[in-house]
């Protein structure tokens, strides 16, 4: 059973009562699956007009964290492929506007280290998938970018005070990122 847990409580018999075939279906497909529960539920949030609900299954907070078991890290993965399985069904314009908004407020919030490579992780993985043509909807990165480049120059010297291997890490990641998108994602502040 993968865990995308209490906050579908209600919905665990349907969950129980459905068996998966191990031999069609690999355990990353039906953790998207279950993520695309857990999207359906907060685009739902999203459309009532919580504009900041997709950030909470990004980052796996509370009930959203989606992973395998209890030991493993959020999967945003699975969740960003899941966030597209939605669209091409949906076709709901909705669902890139919370995603891009998720985003956004990812940036805004992106305070230590950590959220910083959550932020970077799921972006870059976004942005393998729509360079592999496995993405039902393209993200608006020339305006995401310059986001995330301010925001890093602001706290530049908050994260390297917070982690002594930083400027290491955050250099393996621009250099990757430069090579893999021809981006510049921007260093130390001048």
């Amino acid at each position: 059973m993968f865990l995308l847990s209490a906050r579908f409580s209600d919905y665990s018999e349907k969950r129980i009562n459905y068996k998966v075939n191990s031999m069609s279906e690999t355990r990353y497909d039906e953790l998207v699956r279950e993520a695309k529960f857990g999207v359906k539920l907060i685009h739902k949030e999203y459309c009532s007009g919580k504009e900041i609900a997709y950030v909470v299954i990004l980052s796996g907070l509370g009930d959203y964290r989606v992973a395998v078991n209890p030991d493993e890290i959020h999967n945003f993965h699975a969740v960003i492929d899941a966030i597209h399985q939605y669209y091409a069904e949906t076709g709901d314009q909705r669902v890139i506007d919370g995603y891009q908004m998720g985003i956004y407020t990812l940036i805004r919030v992106a305070g230590n280290v950590r959220t910083l490579d959550t932020l970077l992780s799921l972006l870059f993985y976004e942005l393998k998938q729509e360079r592999n043509g496995k993405a039902s909807f393209t993200i608006d990165i020339e305006e995401i970018f310059p986001k995330i480049n301010n925001m890093i120059a602001e706290r530049y010297d908050n994260y390297k005070k917070e982690s002594p291997r930083f400027e290491p890490w955050f250099s393996r990641y621009q250099q990757s990122v430069l090579e893999d998108y021809g981006l510049v994602l921007q260093g130390k502040p001048e």
